[in-house]
């Protein structure tokens, strides 16, 4: 029991001097600290990705807008980067040249963030237009997402879809 006592006063003696001061980085982040723009850029994130991944063919959107360890749950599968760009290349090989073009909107109903993560919550409405702009098949979907900061801004780790009825 002495010898208990002896190794944990030493211990809780040697710990305080064992932490490394916060670096510039880290300080540099918690400076510009401004939780209404970074909601809203993270909310503008699933615009975009929406806008360029989703809606469109280039692979390499994937990256920009999405970390190296994302997953989306969508309705029941789990898909990665890997699987979003195999499902890219497989619409672009597909793609009808008139084929109808994709548009997402977005309402919000919860935004959340602890520090350098974003929590969003929110309904996610398909519509593909025509040449003429009318609209000729909608969807929709109940979605989460989790996006964090990186020394690039702010990217997604993490989304959660499940496709509502149709009306």
């Amino acid at each position: 029991m002495l010898r208990l006592l002896i190794s944990l006063s030493l211990l809780s003696a040697i710990l305080p001097g064992c932490t490394s001061p916060p670096t510039e980085e880290k300080t540099a982040i918690v400076a510009d600290f401004d939780p209404v723009a970074d909601q809203v850029a993270a909310q503008g994130l699933i615009q975009d990705i929406f806008d360029n991944i989703w809606s469109g063919t280039d692979t390499s959107q994937v990256r920009r807008y999405q970390t190296d360890d994302f997953v989306i749950l969508e309705h029941g599968e789990v898909w990665t980067n890997d699987t979003i760009r195999n499902w890219q290349l497989g619409v672009a090989a597909n793609k009808a040249a008139d084929a109808p073009e994709r548009r997402n909107s977005f309402d919000f109903f919860r935004t959340e963030q602890n520090g350098d993560e974003i929590w969003m919550a929110y309904h996610n409405t398909a519509n593909w237009v025509d040449e003429e702009r009318d609209t000729v098949r909608s969807a929709a979907w109940l979605e989460s997402a989790v996006a964090v900061r990186t020394d690039g801004g702010w990217k997604l780790r993490m989304m959660h879809s499940t496709r509502m009825p149709r009306e």
